[in-house]
């Protein structure tokens, strides 16, 4: 719901507090946004980009986590919450399936989930009533108050530097989540899939310790199950490879192969803190 995390938007226009009129968030300057039947707020005003994930996208990533294929991401998160966390910002939320887990075990914490999709922000905004969700640009100056989150979670999203040190309190704390070498590496090498560009991870770490962000600890989640090819099917398409192929392509990719297969889940969770 929009209204338990309120205190923390700000307008992109003029950077002031809203407050909530009825269904519609209007500033002081008279800056004014609607909000969606599912209680999220558009605060781009503009059309989505094209790299924006697409209704089938999500409806995919939604099959998928729900599949618990991803399950020991999320315990991963779950392990390496702070204990003082009270409000937490999701950038890059998707469906809010990992801060929906956060906000299960953290109960007196609220958060607030940014995406630049409309699809992924229809679901996100119902799937947890201490979560808020909006849809604006990671990349840009998000319309989030300065120094208002304690905690950042980043899994698989983008990483704006900058923008997560203002939004930060003093002494708060970034989660990331992302791939090793090895994630889907079965996949990947049945379709043709972009693998981890070399190098990614030490340039995370200058980029965010040049903000004041120093990584703290680090957890390698690494596991392998038997995936069906449906789970498969799923896993391609809710990523940006979906852009470039048919279902019909990749389904008949994956059909090629058999299965149950193994496949390898490979990343790092990494709590990083603001000095």
């Amino acid at each position: 719901m929009i209204d338990v995390v309120l205190d923390l938007l700000r307008c992109p226009h003029c950077a002031g507090a809203f407050e909530l009129l009825g269904r519609t968030l209007r500033c002081q300057q008279g800056h004014a946004y609607d909000l969606a039947k599912q209680g999220y707020a558009n605060l781009t005003g503009a059309a989505q980009p094209a790299h924006a994930d697409t209704p089938a996208m999500v409806d995919a990533r939604a099959e998928l986590l729900g599949s618990r294929r991803y399950a020991a991401i999320t315990e991963g998160i779950v392990a390496a919450l702070p204990t003082d966390v009270e409000t937490v910002l999701d950038v890059g939320t998707g469906t809010g399936h990992y801060v929906s887990q956060v906000l299960g075990a953290r109960t007196e914490t609220r958060a607030l989930g940014l995406d630049i999709s409309v699809a992924a922000c229809r679901r996100a905004a119902r799937a947890h009533p201490r979560l808020g969700v909006i849809t604006a640009d990671a990349w840009t100056q998000m319309p989030v108050a300065s120094g208002s989150v304690d905690l950042i979670l980043s899994v698989f999203s983008p990483r704006n530097a900058e923008e997560f040190a203002r939004v930060l309190r003093p002494g708060g704390t970034l989660i990331t989540v992302t791939p090793s070498a090895d994630h889907l590496i079965e996949l990947r090498e049945a379709c043709g899939l972009l693998g981890v560009e070399p190098g990614k991870e030490d340039r995370l770490t200058e980029s965010l310790g040049q903000v004041g962000l120093i990584r703290v600890d680090q957890a390698a989640v690494t596991e392998q199950n038997a995936w069906s090819a449906d789970d498969a099917v799923r896993a391609v398409l809710m990523g940006p490879n979906a852009f470039h192929s048919t279902t019909a392509d990749v389904r008949a990719t994956i059909d090629g192969l058999t299965w149950p297969r193994p496949i390898t889940l490979s990343c790092l969770v990494t709590l990083w803190r603001q000095t």
